[in-house]
Order: structure tokens, then C-alpha cells, then sequence
């Protein structure tokens, strides 16, 4: 039911329901009355289109948090950008999100264009969710309106593919920072000499429990995998080859850790990709990422001729093409020593 108060000598019409909040100030009592029912009988009837944005972003994606998530459910990397939406958008009513406002906080944004672009999707389909589904009055428009401008400016857009390895000269000097730093809590040394060659993500090597080690057939349990479908991923449990080669022995490596550790490498990924951008910092290497071993693993074993089946199954991709395409940095000059061994 709606509620009716009276400011400065008029009439204020208040609709708070869970499928439409909406108020309008009225001369007359009646007139208010008369609008309330109006609106209530049409969201009764599936409008809600008129309905004034009276509430906050922040009920909306919570409410996408809790009713969507049991039957879609998604990685952390969703989770996180929604957690950001809600910090620097969550607290603005829904009237006050104009294209203006939502051009103006990516501006404000230090992030890559394909990270406001990720963004961007999230919100709109928390906000098309409301509408379909919930029949909540957002601004669908505006914000389509924001997006459009947003790559017409360049402010978002697609993702640039990354080229950049390591030289084995930066893999060297990282190595020999990490033997100086006596007392680091981390053994940074033995993960980049690991995932240089291995391609696992950063995850899944400090995720690996002494139990998931096999010393008869040199392989370490993945537990649950990275998947595109997240209800796969939870019991997508891989045993891969810890391999050696390039003169690393990554079963060495692994298994020879000290036996008191709670496990080979019980550290946290972020720290570790912490450390390892404090390690480039102090060896003055340029946009070196942790991530990009994964991608110098997968080329190095794809220029030793290597099959795709045989390193998908080491990098656990299920799909080859993004193997391909955001991982495969082949360096033009392997090609003559490919056609020499042939």
C-alpha cells in the first residue's frame, strides 16, 4: 500500500514494493490517491516502467548476488567487479546514474579498456536482470547510452593481446634475487624456475597438497580446475605431468621441498604476485608479469614441438582456441630451428 504525507502544504504519494518504488508530490490528497492506485494497479499488471528511481544501485546487484548465483554461478573475477560496483557505485540512486555520471566515473578509472568493458557488461546485466526479471525500474537506457560512448571514446574496448616473455637473461636475474633475499618468506626462485616451464596458474602450484603428488608416475592432482562452467570446476579434479625439461625438473622441485611445510608452497597468490613485481622492480625489468610464464611455458613447449592436446593438458585449457590466442607467443626465430629438426 502506498503512504501519503503532507510537506510544505502539499501531498507527497510514496510506492515502496518490492517491484516498484516511486513517489510524486500532488496539490491535492486526492490526486495522490488517485496516482498511487494508477501505478499499483499497473505493476499489479507486469508495468513497472513508470516507476520513479527512488532506490540505490547497492539492493539491486545484491539482490543479483543472491537470487542469480544458485542457478548461475561465476568465478572470482565477477565476484570481484561486483564487490567494486557496489563500493563506487552502490551507494548512488538509480535516478542519479545518468550517461553524464557513468561516463564521468570511468574516466576516473585506472584501468585498462578491456577492464571497463568488463565492468560495463557486469552492470548491465545485473540492471537487465532487474528488469526482466524483477520488473525494477533502472536507468537500462542511460547506461546503454554510456557504453555506446564509452567505446566510441575509447574508454572501453576489447582486450590488447599481450606478446611479452621473458628473456632467459630476466628469468636469471629474478632467480638470483630471489637466492640473495635470505630471510623472504617466500621461495620465489623455485616458483619461476617451476612455472617458466610448467604452465600452471599461479593457484593451482600453491594449491597442491602433498597427498596429490604420485612419485611412481611423476604427477601432482590438480583440484578443481579452472572450467567456463563453475559447477564443473568444483569437482574438475586433473592429474597432470610435472615434467621436466629446459634443465628444470619441476617433480624435483615440487616434492623436494622441506616435509614441514604444510604443503610445497603455502603461500597466498597475491603475495607471490607481490613478490614477484618487487622482484622485476629491483632487477629493473619492464611490464613483466607473473602470468606472462604462463604464456613463456606454453610457447617454449609449443616451439619444442609439443603437441596442443599434450600442452592443454598441462595448462588445463579446455578450449584450444584461447590456447592459441592469448597464450601462443612464438618467437619467429624458433620457427628455423622447427624446420631444421624437421
Amino acid at each position: 500500500m502506498a503512504t501519503f504525507r503532507q510537506r510544505e502544504g502539499r501531498w507527497q504519494a510514496i510506492i515502496r514494493r518490492t517491484d516498484l518504488k516511486a513517489t510524486k508530490t500532488f496539490d491535492r490528497l486526492k490526486d495522490a490517491r488517485t496516482w498511487a492506485t494508477a501505478k499499483e494497479r499497473a505493476a499489479d499488471m507486469g508495468d513497472t516502467t513508470g516507476g520513479t528511481l527512488t532506490g540505490t544501485l547497492r539492493p539491486v546487484i545484491e539482490r543479483y548476488e543472491k537470487e542469480i548465483w544458485p542457478t548461475k554461478r561465476w568465478g572470482a573475477s565477477k565476484a570481484n567487479e561486483l564487490t567494486v560496483l557496489k563500493r563506487d557505485l552502490g551507494s548512488r540512486l538509480l535516478a542519479d546514474l545518468k550517461r553524464t555520471v557513468i561516463l564521468a566515473y570511468l574516466k576516473g578509472l585506472q584501468i585498462t579498456p578491456g577492464g571497463v568493458a568488463s565492468r560495463l557488461s557486469y552492470l548491465k546485466e545485473v540492471m537487465r536482470t532487474a528488469r526482466d526479471l524483477w520488473g525494477v525500474p533502472v536507468p537500462l537506457p542511460e547506461l546503454e547510452a554510456a557504453i555506446a560512448t564509452a567505446y566510441r571514446q575509447k574508454l572501453a574496448g576489447k582486450s590488447q593481446a599481450r606478446s611479452r616473455r621473458p628473456t632467459p637473461a630476466e628469468i636469471v636475474a629474478i632467480i638470483a634475487y630471489a637466492a640473495d633475499r635470505k630471510r623472504a618468506s617466500i621461495d620465489l626462485g623455485e616458483i619461476v624456475q617451476i612455472l617458466s616451464v610448467l604452465p600452471l596458474r599461479m593457484g593451482e602450484l600453491v594449491g597442491i597438497q602433498w597427498a596429490d603428488l604420485n612419485a611412481a608416475r611423476r604427477s601432482a592432482v590438480i583440484r578443481g580446475r579452472k572450467h567456463p562452467d563453475i559447477r564443473v570446476r568444483e569437482r574438475n579434479d586433473q592429474e597432470v605431468p610435472l615434467i621436466a625439461f629446459g634443465g628444470v625438473d619441476t617433480y624435483e622441485l615440487i616434492a623436494g621441498r622441506p616435509e614441514y611445510l604444510p604443503s610445497p608452497f603455502p603461500y597466498n597468490r597475491t603475495s607471490v604476485t607481490a613478490a614477484f613485481g618487487q622482484a622485476t622492480l629491483r632487477c629493473q625489468i619492464h611490464d613483466l608479469h607473473l602470468h606472462d610464464l604462463r604464456a613463456h611455458a606454453i610457447s617454449t613447449l609449443l616451439e619444442g614441438g609439443l603437441p596442443i592436446p599434450q600442452v592443454a593438458l598441462l595448462s588445463g585449457h579446455v578450449n584450444w582456441k584461447v590456447l592459441a590466442k592469448h597464450y601462443s607467443r612464438i618467437d619467429p626465430a624458433s620457427v628455423h630451428d622447427a624446420l631444421r629438426r624437421l
